[in-house]
């Protein structure tokens, strides 16, 4: 065989393997476009037909109002409701839906739309605890231990339920949304009091938490809390708290009647006295 013929018999071997690759790739390529439409018609089918909607975790609000707040709706394919956003698609959960949850419902302080194929969509919801009522530009607003606006409250016997913080000027708020304070915010050190005060009561048959009317922060040394809405109690210096704490429950227990009111002093340097209410 000459080399012109051993040439020829090798670029024709070559561009066989080329047409071959070629047609390899264009089957591929139209196996992927027909499994693609395939899924396409199958996720469309009435197999993933939305027939139930589970919500969990929620206390405050009913499953039928959390699921109205969605919008959504049974018997509707659950991919065609995915695909309305295609964030949603992309993320496989509702994203807009939660937000109109976030907005319609205050207490909700975490919630997740997702579909569990083929037929149903969960919702999971974690709510925000109730902590303590705030006077806010005439309202007596309900908020959690971070500051979040919970609910206006008018109903008496509620807001015997939680103790007020005083002495503290708010900015603005929106339900649902942190306060704005003017100024510092007081609930760190507020909730590292209680937190306190709730350690301290474990081992106590007088829960001294339950017993707090109001609060008053000025600072880190200056925490004064008011019980039964007759017994002030200045906690004094920080570092002294749990002590101060304890002493007080001591004094509350053997040398307070039910009848007296009055100020307690914890100062630096010096005991804590008793100032009768005249």
């Amino acid at each position: 065989m000459t080399k012109t013929s051993k040439k020829t018999v090798y670029r024709k071997t070559k561009d066989g393997k080329k047409r071959r690759a070629v047609v390899r790739r264009i089957r591929k390529l139209i196996s992927l476009i027909v499994l693609i439409v395939v899924a396409v018609i199958f996720a469309r089918s009435s197999f993933f037909i939305v027939d139930e909607i589970k919500v969990s975790g929620s206390a405050k609000y009913s499953p039928k109002d959390i699921i109205a707040g969605t919008g959504l709706v049974t018997g509707q394919n659950i991919f065609k409701m995915l695909g309305e956003k295609p964030r949603n698609l992309f993320s496989f959960r509702f994203i807009d839906r939660e937000q109109s949850v976030y907005q319609s419902m205050p207490y909700v302080k975490s919630v997740s739309v997702r579909p569990s194929l083929p037929k149903a969509i969960k919702i999971r919801i974690q709510e925000r605890t109730p902590f303590a009522i705030l006077e806010a530009q005439g309202t007596s607003m309900l908020i959690d231990s971070e500051g979040y606006a919970l609910e206006a409250v008018k109903n008496s016997e509620l807001k015997k339920k939680y103790f007020k913080i005083i002495g503290t000027s708010v900015d603005s708020f929106n339900l649902g949304q942190a306060v704005k304070f003017k100024g510092e915010s007081p609930l760190s050190i507020l909730t590292d009091f209680c937190d306190k005060l709730l350690k301290s009561d474990k081992n106590s048959k007088l829960k001294l938490y339950e017993k707090i009317t109001s609060v008053k922060v000025t600072d880190i040394n200056c925490i004064t809390a008011r019980f039964e809405d007759r017994i002030n109690v200045e906690f004094g210096d920080y570092e002294n708290l749990d002590y101060n704490i304890n002493f007080f429950r001591k004094l509350y227990t053997d040398n307070i009647t039910k009848q007296q009111k009055g100020t307690f002093f914890f100062k630096a340097g010096s005991d804590a006295y008793f100032e009768p209410e005249d």
